[in-house]
């Protein structure tokens, strides 16, 4: 069956001094659950594109382009904390009314959702956090060196093609399919002279902070689910036991033939677990 592209509607919000870009698919009915959903560090609102498309009929969905990432303002670079993407989480929550609502993120938007779900299990009816630990260490020993090489100068390189760009991410995305590379091409990345840079600062990536949050973790109350792709260098097998173990409320999946973007790598397998997640806990 053909489905027809419901092209969502561009807004902004201006939170703690930041100007956010976010969309708003048309409500499909009032009443409908609110689901708001939060994309990964270097991504942007439209790496969720294709899914909910699948979610727009029956709930009314927002996503938010976290500070620094996609068309929002860029933030001090030492303004990329988990507290400074949580209090602007918070503001827009509270700007949008949202009373109670379902939580989605992936990766750094994971973290985001496994942080606001422990401090507002008020706000939250269910909430999923894909591919991403309570914890990361970050201070490998050659991270100032890949960053340099990422980030020549402190700028964003420039492709000469969106395929270019691609080809720097095959290697720790070999399960990905064409179409979502296609699709990350199109929503990562914006003209420049000489060709194309993705969108995001890179200073949201260089100084990203992720709190440690496994004691604010083991006072989640609220369903929520976790899932983990088989290949994750982000998510292992044994920090998902973990997590499922020290959270009453949690659930988990590990979708094998996925690596860290697994609504990407093993799309129709995600929808089916994440709806039957969401129509148990959120269905109006």
């Amino acid at each position: 069956a053909m489905t027809i592209a419901v092209e969502p509607a561009h807004q902004t919000a201006t939170v703690n001094g930041q100007r956010l870009h976010y969309v708003e698919y048309p409500s499909p009915r009032a009443g409908a659950p609110v689901m708001l959903f939060l994309h990964g560090l270097t991504s942007a609102w439209g790496s969720w594109r294709r899914v909910v498309e699948h979610f727009s009929a029956g709930y009314h969905v927002y996503l938010l382009d976290q500070r620094g990432h996609g068309e929002s303002q860029w933030a001090p670079a030492d303004r990329y904390r988990t507290e400074d993407y949580i209090a602007d989480l918070e503001a827009f929550v509270d700007q949008m009314g949202f009373q109670q609502f379902v939580l989605v993120g992936q990766s750094m938007g994971g973290h985001h959702t496994i942080a606001y779900t422990a401090k507002h299990p008020d706000r939250i009816i269910c909430a999923l956090a894909n591919d991403i630990p309570p914890a990361l260490n970050l201070d490998t020993p050659d991270r100032e060196a890949n960053q340099a090489r990422m980030f020549p100068g402190g700028k964003q390189r420039v492709f000469a093609t969106p395929a270019e760009w691609t080809e720097t991410r095959r290697p720790t995305a070999p399960l990905t399919p064409d179409w979502a590379h296609a699709l990350m091409e199109r929503e990562a990345l914006k003209g420049v002279p000489g060709g194309y840079s993705p969108k995001f600062d890179p200073n949201a990536q260089m100084h990203w902070e992720p709190a440690d949050l496994w004691d604010a973790a083991r006072t989640i109350t609220r369903p929520i689910f976790f899932i983990r792709g088989g290949r994750s260098q982000v998510l292992s097998a044994q920090a998902l036991q973990d997590m499922d173990m020290a959270i009453p409320t949690a659930r988990s999946v590990t979708l094998e033939k996925a690596g860290h973007s697994t609504y990407h790598d093993m799309e129709r397998e995600w929808i089916t677990i994440a709806s039957a997640f969401f129509a148990a806990h959120a269905s109006a």
